[in-house]
């Protein structure tokens, strides 16, 4: 996002004109130090926007892909009676000695499985898949093997864990530096925002043409690249967020589970029992996942949606008690204070769920962009820099 070249020079170089059609702007000291910014943390940033970007265009129709590649584990051919889901996460138990199971994800149709997901006894992520009707294991899948879980946990963590998702991070906090100097420095005037900043000389050669899709795309695409590096902030980094939003809406956006009292706490109820439990509340919806619970005094959380929510998963939470099989507490995102809306949304306007499938369309353009704006930009970090370095030597 570039000022443009053809109308905007400075004392080394009046005519506006450079080579590979890129030179400082001129203006203000201000201006000019942006120009360096952008520059240079776009060439720092360049690859790693890539793939952030390649892999987040990716991720979000992440269920889709996986449909396509392994359909053997997530489609099945519906039956008559649903299957216990009790004994199917026994089964699991059972297939993995040692593994730990930490949620449930039902089926969203009838021709779709159930999967449990979970760490075996090697503390490695994994999937296993059942037909909800029949309650035979379909197959379980190891994340180091499953390409769309290696393309999440790339795009979320950089493969490094908890350390890779701090440094990712960072990486986006830098990002929102790169547009934020990139909207600075393309900004021509008034006036002559659509002539000068929001047109393509298709005629030129391919210099001005390369320079033109850069600075048209940038600016285009600006505010949900900040939208979504903004949220990609907030995942490594919650604190300032929680605290923010706290200040903004004299709200609290603390969030917990429900406990069960000590003296309750007994022999865990099936989850066939603890689904029961929740029919009555939101009567009209299905719970679509479950936390599990893993010690003494954990509860099981069952979430719901409703229609125009903006997770796909849901974001009313109930929580039952795992040794009752009573329900402890309803957790409707309605009755959410501002401050836990707020934050809860976080999630969805990262992934474009909020508005359906036209929003997670466009978020594979967005996430698609800086594809383009990294190969335009080192296209002509190279020409009017590196080459020009080169042919001096």
């Amino acid at each position: 996002m570039k000022s443009d070249p053809s109308t905007r020079g400075d004392a080394a170089n009046p005519s506006g004109r450079g080579s590979g059609y890129w030179v400082i702007p001129c203006g203000t000291a201000f201006r000019k130090v942006m120009f360096q910014v952008h520059l240079w943390l776009g060439v720092a940033l360049g690859v790693y926007l890539l793939v952030i970007g390649l892999t987040g265009s990716l991720v979000v129709f992440r269920g889709e892909i996986e449909d396509a590649l392994r359909p053997r584990l997530t489609r099945v051919v519906p039956g008559t009676a649903r299957a216990l889901i009790q004994t199917m996460l026994e089964a699991a138990r059972a297939a993995h000695p040692g593994a730990r199971f930490h949620t449930l994800n039902l089926p969203t149709g009838p021709d779709r499985s159930l999967s449990f997901w979970g760490h075996d006894a090697e503390n490695r992520s994994f999937h296993a898949y059942f037909d909800p009707w029949t309650g035979n294991l379909l197959g379980n899948d190891l994340a180091g093997d499953n390409a769309t879980e290696w393309i999440y946990e790339l795009h979320a963590n950089l493969l490094g864990g908890p350390t890779g998702e701090k440094i990712n991070g960072i990486g986006a906090l830098l990002f929102v530096v790169l547009c934020v100097s990139g909207i600075v420095v393309w900004w021509p005037g008034r006036g002559l925002v659509r002539r000068q900043g929001l047109t393509i000389q298709w005629q030129s050669g391919w210099k001005r043409v390369n320079y033109d899709l850069h600075k048209v795309t940038g600016i285009v695409s600006a505010a949900l690249l900040l939208l979504t590096a903004v949220t990609g902030i907030w995942f490594p980094f919650k604190a300032p967020f929680r605290w923010a939003v706290e200040k903004m809406t004299d709200t609290s956006a603390d969030e917990d589970s429900p406990s069960p009292a000590p003296s309750k706490i007994g022999p865990w109820v099936s989850l066939d029992v603890a689904l029961a439990a929740v029919s009555s509340v939101l009567p009209d919806s299905a719970p679509n996942w479950v936390g599990l619970p893993e010690k003494e005094g954990d509860v099981y959380s069952v979430r719901k949606r409703l229609p125009g929510e903006w997770r796909l998963d849901g974001m009313n939470h109930i929580h039952v008690d795992a040794s009752s099989g009573q329900v402890l507490r309803v957790d409707l995102h309605s009755e959410r204070t501002t401050a836990q809306r707020i934050l809860r949304s976080f999630f969805p306007l990262h992934t474009g769920t909020f508005g359906g499938l036209p929003t997670r369309i466009l978020w594979v353009v967005v996430g698609l962009s800086p594809v383009l704006l990294g190969v335009s930009g080192y296209l002509m970090w190279w020409n009017r820099v590196v080459r020009k370095r080169i042919h001096f030597q």
